[in-house]
């Protein structure tokens, strides 16, 4: 079952904007400018040049709930993984930084120590989903996640 990645409109127009910016307005200030121009003449096109690299990097993104295990694509990276490696998957709700262009997302970390950000359109039915496939976890408040160990008697 494949699963859309979230994306914040307000985010993408401040990316699309800045794109914009640093790609074109920016350079064809400085290279109509009158008088020298300092520094090399590549230089106007390095910004175009990062966001050529940056793009293929984090796009396309989607998330697929196989029977092997969780499927993550953002860009040209594609992990599998086992669902009896899940240790938690738990909602965020934050801007910390990743190639996802959503503050809604989900820390998925594995019994390995790996962690995965991830922005899925449907929360709730992709939790629901993983959570069928993975015994291992509870539902709890944030999430999916082991379950607590008992409190000790001493």
């Amino acid at each position: 079952m494949r699963f859309e990645t979230k994306f914040d409109r307000w985010l993408v127009v401040v990316l699309v904007l800045a794109a914009v910016a640093t790609c074109v307005v920016i350079p064809a200030l400085r290279i109509l400018a009158p008088g020298p121009h300092p520094g090399p003449l590549w230089g106007p096109v390095l910004p175009l040049a990062i966001w050529l690299i940056m793009l293929p990097c984090t796009l396309p993104q989607y998330y697929e709930v196989r029977e092997t295990g969780l499927f993550l694509r953002q860009g040209w990276r594609r992990s599998l993984i086992p669902y009896e490696s899940l240790v938690e998957l738990q909602s965020r709700s934050d801007s910390m930084s990743a190639a996802v262009y959503s503050t809604d997302r989900i820390l998925v970390v594995t019994k390995e120590g790996k962690r995965f950000v991830i922005a899925v359109a449907e929360e709730d039915r992709f939790l629901a989903e993983v959570a069928k496939r993975c015994p291992q976890l509870d539902r709890r408040n944030f999430g999916l996640g082991m379950p607590l160990a008992p409190p000790s008697m001493f």
